[in-house]
């Protein structure tokens, strides 16, 4: 960084007080001189932050000049936004922030104050919203307060819309004792200089006070200042006339916003799904395209389509179809962060797009994320459907530059894809895009119906109950088909009817939980991984022992066994030679599907089994049936005694999950946890939670 500093020196008159580098592609913060490092207490060595992270005002990294509050001193600074020129070297473009008088307040007269609020009313590029939160911004510097809340008025109560700094939520509140209530009752404007001495006001947050009421269209809103101390000498007429072009400017800005709303609704909305269509995707596609052109960054759009949906149509109807659509819709939109953008571009084909990606990787984990959202069946009357997606992606510029060439890239991708079976992703270029992973030659197949496309493992977590981490997962294993999706065990299909393809089966599950545990192990995340078996047979364990590479971390898999497997002599005899085999070899069973058989557990108290999984029933009916009641607590007690752990399957409420702690339930997994998901969706939420842990701790 240090052969920028002369230039930019240069250019400012001298060393700016503080200066601050970030990439102009990810926003993320590379150096800081030493006036910024401790002026954002940012501290050694640097924290991997975004632009936004330190100021709300940086999100945007353009070419720009404007006033910055500053959090530590409250004082206003003089900042500076330029892109800095390219290094030998450097990898990406990079923006330097300068900022500039952080000792002294910017001028506080009318003029120069009037002159802030109307810049933010013709600048371009604002929305309404983005509007009405600059112009509270103004409003804290003109009148040297703390905090601004925009509320709007809705009978006896107080709907709170915008609060700056953020960190209010919306929420309503009465406006009895209000300053907002004194300033509706009186002559629109009401200023307290300590709230302390002001009976009226019922335990006031704030010590100095300034409300103005206004209209916007039909609704009544109020504008609160506050400071958290009282103020010497009271609001002079130029600070009067300063508040009401405040209160006129954002009454502008909210009468915007709702006609911004509305016109986008009729103009950029999909009525069917309420997602925006074709044409608000090619804008905001344009917009991305701009963007990463003046940051020589890459953009990229994934466009989709629902495979097995004509088959929702022949079945049910449009009418039954447009319900599902609407619910893919839905998930889709769920599943999104905050800078994705999804919209419907007709019938069952969706397009994302991603305005800031890097490498391909990066890409690829974004789609499979999406597209696992599609894997849980659809339900419509006494109708369930497994569908999936065929996602074609195109990423500028790689493969266009335009637009709508962009989007014909992807299009073609996608064919490309349904080309190969559907159910998977691919790149324009065709080179490095994945797939599932592909079928067993002795997989089942329904009569008459495409080809295979092949298994999928998914991921559910088990969490510790006493000490809050995931600790495991069990593996699950889905069918990928060309035209329903993918498909559960219990859907309607077998997972393999010879031992040739049990076996073939086995091989693959063992290899896919082995290597994807130890590659969690190595990211910092050490989970066990249950996984379910068809053939039983121990030829597949030494094939995995044998195996260098993943002989190491075979103890990292734990092996379920049902109930059902006990059924027969000869099954049992089979069985147990299968699990003291493994026992050698330090893999693990857990006793899966256990329905309150209190007498099973007493039978199988030979056998190296590390955990019972108490069955969805159990736990459904646990709140509702005593009986239920009795058999999870003597279940635990036995379990208990034969030092086995206990977990609860098919979890869905916390107070599902406090009565199974109270009972002395070890581990709980189902939805109130997490759903199944991708291997690269799982590592990326583990990998975020127990962040979110560490930093709680």
């Amino acid at each position: 960084m240090s052969e920028h500093l002369p230039s930019l020196a240069e250019r400012h008159g001298g060393e700016p007080d503080a200066l601050l580098v970030f990439d102009a592609v990810t926003g993320r913060l590379t150096f800081a001189n030493a006036a910024a490092t401790a002026l954002f207490a940012l501290g050694t060595p640097l924290p991997a932050l975004r632009a936004s992270e330190i100021a709300p005002e940086l999100a945007d990294l353009g070419a720009r000049t404007f006033a910055l509050q500053l959090p530590a001193t409250g004082a206003a600074a003089h900042v500076t936004v330029e892109a800095l020129a390219p290094v030998a070297g450097a990898v990406a473009p990079s923006a330097a922030v300068t900022i500039r008088s952080v000792a002294r307040q910017l001028p506080r007269d009318r003029s120069s104050r009037l002159e802030s609020l109307w810049s933010l009313v013709v600048r371009r590029g604002l929305d309404g919203t983005e509007q009405i939160r600059a112009l509270l911004r103004d409003g804290i510097r003109g009148l040297a307060v703390d905090e601004a809340v925009l509320a709007r008025v809705d009978g006896d109560e107080a709907a709170l819309e915008f609060a700056e700094p953020p960190g209010i939520a919306p929420q309503r509140a009465p406006l009895a004792g209000s300053p907002a209530a004194a300033a509706l009752a009186g002559s629109g404007t009401y200023a307290v200089l300590d709230a302390r001495l002001d009976p009226q006001l019922s335990a006031p947050a704030a010590r100095c006070v300034l409300c103005v009421a206004f209209r916007a269209g039909e609704d009544r809103y109020v504008l609160t200042l506050a400071a958290k101390r009282e103020r010497d000498v009271p609001f002079t007429d130029d600070d009067w006339r300063y508040v009401e072009t405040l209160a006129k400017t954002l009454g502008r800005a909210v009468e915007r916003r709702v006609s911004d709303a509305r016109i986008e609704r009729l103009a950029y909305s999909d009525s069917l799904t309420a997602l925006p269509n074709r044409l608000a995707v090619l804008e905001r596609l344009e917009d991305a395209i701009v963007d990463a052109e003046r940051l020589g960054g890459r953009t990229a759009v994934l466009f989709l389509d629902i495979d097995g949906f004509k088959s929702v149509n022949d079945t049910i109807g449009h009418r039954g179809g447009d319900v599902v659509l609407a619910e893919v819709a839905q998930r889709l939109r769920n599943t999104l962060r905050r800078d994705e953008y999804i919209g419907r571009l007709g019938g069952d084909e969706f397009a994302i797009v991603l305005p800031r990606v890097g490498d391909r990787p990066e890409i690829e984990s974004i789609a499979q994320r999406v597209a696992g959202v599609l894997t849980f069946p659809f339900g419509v009357d006494d109708y369930r459907f497994s569908l999936s997606a065929s996602i074609g992606v195109a990423v500028y510029p790689d493969d266009a530059g335009a637009r709508d060439d962009l989007l014909a890239c992807a299009d073609a991708a996608m064919y490309a894809a349904k080309d190969d079976g559907g159910s998977r992703v691919r790149f324009r270029d065709a080179v490095g895009g994945f797939e599932q992973p592909p079928a067993l030659a002795a997989a089942t197949a329904f009569a008459g119906e495409p080809r295979e496309a092949g298994y999928l493992l998914t991921y559910q977590p088990i969490l510790d109950v006493h000490s809050g981490r995931v600790t495991a997962a069990e593996a699950l294993i889905r069918r990928i088909h060309p035209v329903h999706g993918l498909l559960a065990p219990e859907r309607g299909w077998s997972i393999a009817r010879d031992e040739v393809g049990r076996r073939a089966l086995d091989r693959w599950v063992l290899r896919e939980a082995i290597t994807q545990a130890r590659a969690w192990a190595h990211g910092g995340a050490p989970i066990r991984i249950d996984v379910n078996l068809a053939a039983f047979d121990h030829r597949e364990i030494d094939g995995v022992l044998e195996d260098e590479s993943l002989a190491h971390d075979v103890r990292r898999v734990r092996v379920e066994i049902s109930p059902d497997q006990f059924v027969s002599e000869d099954r049992v005899e089979r069985i147990g030679r299968f699990v003291e085999h493994c026992a050698a070899n330090g893999i693990g069973f857990a006793l899966d599907g256990f329905d309150g058989g209190l007498g099973l557990l007493s039978s199988l108290s030979h056998l190296p089994i590390d955990a019972v999984k108490l069955e969805r029933p159990l736990v459904e009916t646990l709140a509702t049936s005593r009986t239920t009641r009795a058999v999870v607590e003597g279940t635990i007690i036995v379990a208990k005694s034969l030092s086995w752990s206990v977990i609860a399957k098919g979890v869905e409420t916390a107070a599902q999950q406090d009565a199974l702690v109270a009972l002395g339930c070890d581990g709980i997994q189902g939805f109130y946890v997490a759903h199944p998901m991708t291997a690269a969706d799982f590592g990326t939420w583990l990998r975020d939670r127990n962040r979110l842990l560490s930093r709680e701790a």
